[in-house]
């Protein structure tokens, strides 16, 4: 790894940025509410609690694999083991589950709007970035993996 590896250049960490969307949708919830459904109790805390294993996992396994799981920092590991061999983000995937959960258990849109914006950011902002990172870096066996498995599912 070279000195000059800055990793992807994601500044704004996504739990901050997914977490701060998801609470302005709560915010929201409370001050002007828009009901969609009634609220689901156990569908959203089995989504939350899919979404929080997966991340979990995820870290561990690059934690594991001897990598920071922070997208501004340097990756110092190609991984397709564990959750990478179904998505390419898991970790990411784990937020946007945990995100729906709260949508689930607030049956309210705001919340399902905090859930659009933070798959919408992920997808066109963020991800688009640590792949071209991921390309530069690990070239071929990157480029061989992009073909095999999916972006999110």
């Amino acid at each position: 790894m070279s000195g000059a590896d800055h990793g992807p250049g994601v500044r704004l960490p996504p739990p901050l940025a997914v977490g701060g969307l998801v609470l302005l949708g709560w915010l929201l919830h409370r001050q002007l509410p828009l009901p969609v459904a009634p609220g689901l109790g156990l569908p959203a805390f089995l989504a939350m609690g899919l979404g929080f294993g997966l991340s979990l996992w995820t870290i561990v396994t690059m934690l594991r694999a001897g990598t920071n799981p922070r997208p501004d920092r340097p990756d110092s590991a190609f991984l397709e083991a564990g959750p990478f061999r179904f998505t390419r983000n898991p970790i990411y995937l784990g937020f946007l589950l945990v995100a729906a959960g709260f949508a689930l258990r607030w049956g309210d849109l705001w919340p399902w709007l905090a859930v659009a914006g933070s798959f919408a950011w992920l997808d066109r902002r963020v991800v688009p970035r640590e792949e071209a990172y991921l390309a530069t870096r690990f070239s071929a066996p990157y480029a061989a993996y992009r073909r095999r498995v999916r972006r999110w599912v």
